[in-house]
């Protein structure tokens, strides 16, 4: 029997923009200002089939895209071009994901189920068995508030309040990697459950050893691309001769390569690599695009007409009067004085993105 398509991606790609102080955010909120912001590229074409009942881990080293990736298949982010199947719901599993630090443990397992739209009867029907699940040193401290909880706690109480619903596909983020043995064993034992009842598993880890053992198939993410997919097997022996490798180097060449990793790279050359793909899957989403001179010079309009409307309200101007004799609202040298702002920032603007296009052909 044909098995159904749970996820497909093509040519997933991620974009962030690297800001590195409040400052740099809101440059971008002037419509003629230079934001000179740099990108990286967490994901850069990446695509794959995920099927019912495939357990997939997906391994690479750190920053390799492994966890952005995960949450671009849960719906949490968006990705910045691409196309993307999801064929049922989906649960996510991460150190600490979605856990009140004030409330007590008890009360966010309450919150997270009603947040996974079960009804109070079925909480209380499941509490004990969420509780004991997660193990002795949660029920311990189940009444505390969780900002008192270790690590590894919040991670075992997030993995027990999402193995106890019934997702189709249940995406796994380092959740087990912080637990000890005992606990892992059990949760290896509901996830090999899951897989029985036709579930579909991505699961994230360092741990080599724990892939081997939840994982039929895996795919190595590398920098953003996907480096290999297809058995356990055969991918995790390549997988493990190339982190030995990598671990020789030096920490300088490493933190070289990472840093370089997000800059070589453009959706065209995408395209270029793929001429049979419809051209859509290598154009930006409406939300990555940016703004356009002639929607920057209607936000700055309309900026302009906010003013002029509180203006002509704090001065208790009747909006009609305002209209007919602006002046009344704004002496005549502050709006000379804002035409001379608006300028000078388009100025500025085009003077500094023309340097930058220099120094890059440079």
């Amino acid at each position: 029997m044909e098995k159904k398509l749970k996820i497909r991606a093509r040519f997933l790609t991620k974009e962030y923009d690297m800001m590195k102080t409040k400052s740099d955010m809101l440059k971008t909120l002037i419509p003629f200002g230079n934001t000179n912001i740099k990108q990286f590229w967490a994901l850069k074409g990446v695509s794959f089939d995920v099927y019912e009942g495939d357990s997939v881990g997906i391994v690479g080293l750190n920053g390799g895209g492994k966890s952005t990736l995960l949450n671009i298949v849960s719906q949490i982010i968006p990705p910045t071009s691409g196309e993307l199947e999801v064929n049922g719901n989906t649960n996510i599993i991460s150190v600490g994901a979605g856990l009140n630090g004030n409330l007590t443990g008890r009360e966010n397992i309450v919150m997270k189920c009603e947040m996974l739209g079960m009804s109070n009867a079925d909480i209380d029907a499941k509490m004990e068995d969420i509780i004991n699940f997660s193990g002795d040193q949660v029920i311990k401290k189940i009444d505390q508030p969780v900002k008192t909880y270790s690590s590894g706690m919040k991670s075992r109480l997030g993995f027990s309040v999402l193995v106890h619903q019934d997702p189709d596909i249940l995406i796994i983020d380092e959740a087990l990697s912080v637990g000890d043995a005992p606990f892992f064993q059990k949760g290896v034992a509901r996830m090999k459950a899951f897989k029985e009842q036709g579930k579909t598993i991505l699961f994230v880890s360092h741990s080599i050893s724990q892939v081997k053992e939840l994982c039929d198939k895996v795919i190595w993410i590398d920098h953003g691309r996907v480096v290999m997919e297809g058995d356990a097997d055969d991918v995790l022996p390549k997988f493990e001769e190339f982190q030995l490798t990598y671990n020789k180097k030096s920490k300088a060449e490493r933190a070289k390569i990472t840093h370089e990793s997000g800059r070589d790279f453009s959706l065209d050359e995408l395209r270029e690599e793929n001429p049979g793909e419809p051209e859509e899957l290598f154009q930006k989403k409406l939300y990555d695009q940016p703004f356009t001179w002639f929607t920057k010079a209607v936000l700055s309009l309309l900026t302009i007409i906010l003013a002029f409307t509180i203006g002509a309200d704090l001065k208790a101007v009747p909006l009609r009067t305002a209209i007919l004799h602006p002046f009344s609202v704004f002496a005549f040298h502050w709006f000379i004085l804002l035409v001379v702002i608006l300028v000078f920032l388009m100025t500025f603007g085009i003077v500094t993105r023309k340097r930058k296009e220099r120094h890059v052909l440079d």
